[in-house]
């Protein structure tokens, strides 16, 4: 939950200053951002600063961005807010217009966006105009989908196109029974079909990009099913498999735990006490503040991608607002939460029902292999 790890990224700041490169990890998949102009460069190491004094007026501004498309969905995914809380906000497709004011704002700083939330992304109709515009300005730009928007080959050459750097498919199972289980009213023939699509098209285009990675959330229901999902991954030609814990968010119930914890422990977010359902205390300091940006489909700078309900909403982008969104984040509304943040441990709503609290590493995703020929595969 750092900005960054020193142990990383010491190694790599000659390569930055000089060069303007820089390789790093993002839920467990390798980025390489390139001619980093310098005023980028400059920001990163000003805003690591942020995690050792914890400004309530941030120093330099953020390197990454969360950004949601979109906060309705086409699915009805039982432990996912989109569903559960759907009438704590309107729903709503971010305007590009929004965005592109956003990144005109922005953008200068950014290495990496994170286009999902609360939402299908892929609903959004200008989510290829979206992509693009990010990444004309150099950023890299990562996002996610249920996989059941139709994707055809012209959809799929436009993914290939758009300047995508990864692209996630969520795929909790490998057969259509355990996966309509979590993933209420997907198609799972369907979800292959557009995978097929796009590989197609890289193949086509002769294109590394974007990055796919096939990601399976373990649960209790479908954790017998991991290792015929990791060979759907090989069959289907993706770059990646990768397998993540299931997000519990406590709001939800109190019984999520007992429905959905896996049996084998290594896929667990968290430990237990004794046996019981019960989170062993871990220490946690989140820099979600002061590293991340995030912008929700309302046009909302929010405090982080939780705060579901827009509670803490910093100010909203457009809509006759003269302020700029750095003017936003960093603002009296931005500077009164940081100074009342007490490094993940407080009473706002949403983080105290924070489901990275007390896991067991330092991030959900438990474990991500790379896809390759069959002779990879046997080495």
């Amino acid at each position: 939950m750092k900005i960054f790890k020193f142990k990383e990224v010491l190694p790599q700041i000659p390569n930055l200053l000089f060069r303007g490169r820089m390789k790093f990890r993002f839920e467990l998949l390798p980025f390489e951002a390139r001619d980093i102009p310098w005023k980028k460069r400059w920001n990163f190491l000003v805003a690591g600063l942020n995690q050792f004094f914890l400004p309530a007026k941030s120093w330099g501004y953020p390197p990454t961005a969360q950004v949601e498309p979109a906060n309705i969905c086409n699915l009805q995914c039982s432990l996912c807010f989109t569903t559960s809380q759907n009438g704590s906000r309107p729903s709503a497709l971010l305007p590009f217009e929004t965005f592109k004011r956003f990144i005109d704002d922005v953008g200068d700083y950014l290495l990496v966006m994170v286009l999902w939330n609360w939402g299908e992304p892929f609903l959004n109709p200008d989510i290829f105009k979206i992509i693009q515009y990010a990444a004309s300005k150099g950023i890299l730009v990562h996002t996610s989908t249920n996989g059941n928007v139709m994707f055809n080959e012209e959809t799929a050459d436009k993914i290939v196109d758009s300047g995508l750097n990864s692209l996630v498919f969520g795929v909790d199972g490998a057969t259509p029974e355990t996966y309509k289980k979590y993933r209420e009213g997907g198609d799972l023939e369907r979800v292959k079909e557009n995978i097929r699509a796009v590989v197609a098209a890289k193949k086509r285009k002769a294109s590394t990009k974007p990055i796919l990675n096939l990601r399976f959330v373990a649960m209790q229901h479908n954790e017998h099913e991991l290792p015929l999902v990791k060979e759907m991954a090989h069959q289907l030609g993706v770059d990646f498999f990768s397998i993540k814990s299931v997000d519990m968010p406590p709001g939800l119930g109190e019984n999520l735990e007992q429905m959905y914890r896996p049996k084998d422990e290594k896929y667990r977010r968290y430990e237990y006490v004794n046996g019981t359902y019960i989170h062993k205390k871990k220490p946690f300091v989140c820099m979600r503040p002061w590293k991340r940006i995030a912008l929700d489909a309302l046009g909302h700078v929010i405090s982080c991608e939780y705060d579901y309900k827009d509670q803490h909403s910093f100010g909203i982008v457009g809509n006759g607002n003269a302020n700029s969104t750095l003017d936003i984040w960093r603002g009296q509304v931005a500077q009164t939460f940081r100074r009342h943040f007490a490094k993940g441990h407080n009473d706002y709503y949403h983080c105290k029902a924070c489901t990275y609290k007390d896991i067991r590493t330092e991030e959900c995703n438990i474990a991500a292999f790379p896809i390759g020929t069959d002779r990879q595969r046997s080495n």
